[in-house]
C-alpha cells in the first residue's frame, strides 16, 4: 500500500514537473493574451485517468508564479484548470469513448477555463489593468485568442496522448 502510495505522488510530481518546465522554457509564448502553452497538451491526460487531475493543476500553479501576472495568475489560472478538468472528469463517468471523451474535454476547456483566463488579462494586464468594469471588445479579442491557440494545443495533446498511450498504457500507470 505504502508503495503505491509513493509511486503515484512520484508520477503525479514528475507529471506537474514536466508541465511547470515545458511552461516555463518557452515563457515569452506561456503567458498574455497571446499565448501557445504548449504543456496544455497534457490536459488530455485526464480522459485516460482521473489521478492526471492534481498532478496537470498542480503544475499550473506552479508554472503561474512565473506569470507576469504572479499570484493572480496562480489564483484564476489554478481555478480555470482545476474546474474545466473536474467537470470533464465527472462528464467522462459517462462517456467511455476516448475520442469522444478528448473532444469533450476541448469543449469543456474552452466554455469552462478559457473564459476565467480572459477575464483575468482584460482585468489585470495592459491599459485595463484593474479597471471593473472592464473593456467587453479586450475581453473578446483575448477570449478569441486563447480559444484559437488551445483548441491547437489540445489537439497536439491528443496526438501525444494518444500515441504515449500505444506505448505505455495511460490508464495503468498509477496501479
Amino acid at each position: 500500500m505504502r508503495n503505491n502510495t509513493v509511486k503515484v505522488l512520484t508520477i503525479q510530481a514528475l507529471i506537474a514537473a514536466i508541465y511547470v518546465v515545458l511552461t516555463v522554457a518557452i515563457a515569452p509564448f506561456s503567458y498574455g493574451a497571446i499565448q501557445l502553452r504548449i504543456s496544455e497538451s497534457l490536459s488530455q491526460l485526464v480522459v485516460f485517468s482521473k489521478k492526471y487531475w492534481f498532478p496537470i493543476t498542480l503544475g499550473v500553479a506552479i508554472a503561474n508564479i512565473f506569470s507576469p501576472l504572479g499570484i493572480v495568475d496562480v489564483f484564476f489560472g489554478t481555478l480555470g484548470t482545476g474546474l474545466a478538468l473536474a467537470i470533464s472528469v465527472f462528464v467522462f463517468k459517462f462517456v467511455k469513448n476516448r475520442i469522444a471523451r478528448h473532444i469533450l474535454n476541448i469543449v469543456i476547456y474552452l466554455v469552462v477555463c478559457m473564459p476565467i483566463i480572459a477575464y483575468e488579462i482584460a482585468i489585470f494586464s495592459g491599459e485595463n489593468s484593474a479597471r471593473v468594469p472592464f473593456e467587453f471588445e479586450a475581453f473578446t479579442a483575448i477570449y478569441g485568442s486563447l480559444l484559437l491557440s488551445q483548441v491547437v494545443v489540445m489537439v497536439i495533446g491528443i496526438v501525444i496522448t494518444e500515441a504515449l498511450n500505444k506505448a505505455i498504457d495511460l490508464k495503468k500507470v498509477f496501479e
